[in-house]
C-alpha cells in the first residue's frame, strides 16, 4: 500500500448522506411548523371578523351607563325592524314634544282626524304635519292621549308656556331582535326630554301593531298599546 494516500480513507463513509438526510429532515419540520402557523393566523384572521358590536350609551343627564349589544350575531337587520324603529322614534318625538310654536302643538295633538282621510294617507310635504299622534295609534291610545296627556301638556303650553324638546331616545326590543316579526312586536324606549326644569328621562313601552289598510301613512305600523312612566 502506498502512503499515505492509500491511508485517507474517511472513518465513516456514509456519513455525507446522512448529514443531508438530517438536514431535509430538519428542513421539512421547520416548513411543515410554518405552514401551521399560517393556518392558525388564517383561522384567527377569520374569527376576528365575526364580531359582536356594542356600544356604551351615556346618558346626559349623568345616570348610569348602558351596554348596548346583539348577543345573536345576525349579521342581517331586518328591513322591517329598522321600520318598525324609525316608527317609534317618530312617535315618541311627537308625543313628548312641546313647541313653543302652538301652532305646530294643534298640528301635532289634533283630535279632529280621519283615518283615510289625506291627513293619515299622503303627506303632503305641509310645514305643520297634521293628526301625527292619531294617525300613529289606534283608537285606545289615542283616547288615553287625548283623555289623560292632552289636558296636562294643554296647560302647560297655556300657563308656562312650557317647551319639551326630545333629546335623546333609545329604542330596543323588549326581548330579542327575533321577537319583532313583520307585523310588530313589543319595544322599550328610554326617552331624555329637555324641559323648563331641566332634563326629565322616561321609559315606556310600546307594543307596535300592522294594519296596512288603516295605517298608510306609516308604512302599516302602528301604536296599539303604550305607556309610559317618568324615571326622574
Amino acid at each position: 500500500m502506498k502512503y499515505p494516500d492509500d491511508f485517507n480513507t474517511p472513518a465513516f463513509p456514509a456519513g455525507k448522506f446522512v448529514a443531508v438526510s438530517r438536514f431535509m429532515a430538519t428542513a421539512v419540520m421547520v416548513i411543515f411548523f410554518a405552514i401551521i402557523c399560517v393556518c392558525g393566523i388564517i383561522l384567527w384572521v377569520k374569527k376576528t371578523q365575526d364580531i359582536s358590536p356594542f356600544l356604551v350609551s351615556l346618558n346626559p343627564n349623568g345616570e348610569r351607563w348602558t351596554l348596548v349589544e346583539y348577543n345573536n350575531h345576525k349579521t342581517e337587520i331586518p328591513v322591517y325592524y329598522v321600520l318598525q324603529e324609525s316608527f317609534l322614534n317618530k312617535f315618541a318625538r311627537d308625543w313628548f314634544t312641546i313647541s313653543d310654536d302652538i301652532r305646530v302643538n294643534q298640528a301635532n295633538w289634533a283630535t279632529s282626524c280621519s283615518r283615510t282621510g289625506p291627513e293619515c294617507t299622503t303627506s303632503n310635504g305641509d310645514v305643520f304635519e297634521v293628526c301625527s299622534i292619531y294617525c300613529s295609534t289606534d283608537d285606545v291610545v289615542f283616547d288615553n292621549f287625548k283623555d289623560v296627556v292632552l289636558p296636562v301638556y294643554s296647560a302647560l303650553e297655556t300657563e308656562k308656556a312650557a317647551v319639551w324638546t326630545v333629546k335623546d331616545i333609545y329604542i330596543k326590543p323588549l326581548d330579542s331582535m327575533d321577537s319583532i316579526t313583520e307585523t310588530g312586536g313589543m319595544w322599550r324606549l328610554n326617552i331624555i326630554v329637555e324641559t323648563d326644569n331641566g332634563l326629565a328621562g322616561f321609559i315606556a313601552f310600546a307594543l307596535v301593531g300592522y294594519d296596512p289598510e288603516q295605517y298608510k301613512k306609516t308604512m302599516g305600523y302602528y301604536v296599539a298599546d303604550f305607556n309610559a312612566y317618568r324615571i326622574n
